[in-house]
């Protein structure tokens, strides 16, 4: 009888054993997630895991076949395959250089010289230029800006540019023009120099002009340029360029007396992108 008992006994524990295991595994399974296991040793193991309560110790599951291995054996787990993982992690290292990405903004700072003819009296104005900018699809931007320039007198220069780059390297090519108007920020300047009578239209001027007290005016600019862009890293980008600068300034005084300045220079400009 007591046999029988026991018997009884170890039947049931067994079975409900056998039931609470079905029950675990059936939790554990609608707990687990799917992804690529990496392993210290280099191998890479595609199915579905789940951490102990500890986290010392991983589940994984390939189809009907189950392991638990140590969670210090495993380096890292991606939801991509191997390769993609490979190619995001090399994307996000580009990503550490400066890019000009669609739907971004950017700054774009310049400085640089206009050289002209050495006969001038302003051989090499200097030029200082900041503007905001839009990067759109294709590797083309547009933004708008201002800056200064020194002459005679002092000019604000108000501009809109486009740049396209050809390619995504670290060094790619690019073209830009720019385009605006000079604000005059001096009101009187003295005028020595190759300038010519506003409404002058012969080729024979006997001399260069001179004349003091002139009201300066400004005029418009439109500089085409051409250059390289150089990728650096901590988000900052420098550009190198030049190009044909053409503007104009005009010049008047009370006596209706008018006077303008046709400048067509090389410019040479070395920028810094960031963002």
């Amino acid at each position: 009888m007591i046999k029988q008992v026991f018997l009884i006994n170890l039947i049931l524990w067994c079975s409900m054993t056998s039931v609470t295991s079905q029950v675990s595994t059936t939790g554990d399974k609608a707990l687990m997630e799917k992804g690529y296991i990496h392993m210290k040793d280099g191998s890479v193991v595609k199915g579905k895991y789940i951490y102990s309560s500890d986290l010392e110790k991983i589940r994984i599951m390939q189809g009907k076949e189950s392991k638990i291995i140590n969670a210090s054996e495993v380096e890292k787990i991606t939801l991509n395959k191997p390769e993609a993982a490979t190619r995001q992690a090399r994307e996000k290292g580009d990503a550490e250089f400066f890019d000009i990405r669609p739907g971004k903004w950017f700054n774009l700072s310049e400085g640089g010289v206009m050289i002209g003819n050495p006969d001038n009296e302003h051989k090499a104005p200097f030029l200082f230029h900041s503007s905001m900018n839009y990067s759109f699809r294709n590797n083309l931007s547009a933004g708008a800006g201002i800056g200064v320039e020194f002459y005679n007198e002092t000019y604000l220069p108000v501009f809109a540019n486009l740049l396209y780059k050809f390619n995504n390297r670290k060094v790619s090519p690019f073209v830009s023009l720019q385009a605006g108007y000079l604000i005059a920020l001096e009101n009187k300047t003295r005028i020595s120099g190759g300038y010519y009578p506003y409404d002058y239209l012969s080729s024979y001027w006997p001399q260069p002009i001179t004349r003091d007290n002139l009201d300066a005016q400004g005029g418009f600019l439109i500089n085409p340029s051409a250059g390289l862009f150089f990728k650096t890293s901590h988000g900052y980008g420098i550009t190198l360029s030049a190009g044909y600068r053409f503007h104009q300034l005009r010049f008047s005084d009370k006596s209706d007396y008018k006077l303008r300045a046709d400048y067509n220079r090389l410019s040479i400009k070395l920028g810094i992108l960031f963002h």
